[in-house]
């Protein structure tokens, strides 16, 4: 009889491991996204950084904001990439009995070293 409320609490307790999960990949992704915005001065590129190191995550479904946006940085500031994500419930049995998204955030800043290249005009 006990049975099935065990095995609801052990699927609530692998829900819980999978968002941890996800909010860590957010954290890297973030991190991943600050250098190359303090690197490249490209948004589109850090952008591109975010979701090509988001892991598991729905790269369509990660939120982008550079701070300052490209064109404005200079050298000694920092930049600053905060992402937010929904998370939504993956495990089988938990997510027909829990419907709901877990709302995620993550940012990083980084320091711009160095003045970004100017890109050259193309003929």
């Amino acid at each position: 009889m006990a049975m099935p409320i065990v095995l609801i609490a052990l699927l609530l307790i692998v829900q819980v491991g999978v968002v941890v999960r996800d909010a860590m990949a957010l954290i890297q992704a973030a991190r991943e996204g600050a250098r190359v915005a303090a690197v490249t001065d490209d948004d589109g590129a850090a952008a591109e950084a975010v979701r090509r190191s988001a892991g598991p995550l729905d790269p369509t479904r990660i939120v982008v904001v550079v701070d300052p946006t490209s064109g404005e940085r200079v050298r000694g500031a920092s930049v600053t990439v905060s992402l937010s994500y929904a998370d939504r419930l993956t495990i089988p049995v938990v997510s027909k009995l829990v419907t709901f998204e877990v709302p995620l955030r993550s940012a990083a800043s980084i320091r711009i070293e160095q003045t970004p290249p100017t890109p050259t005009p193309t003929p």
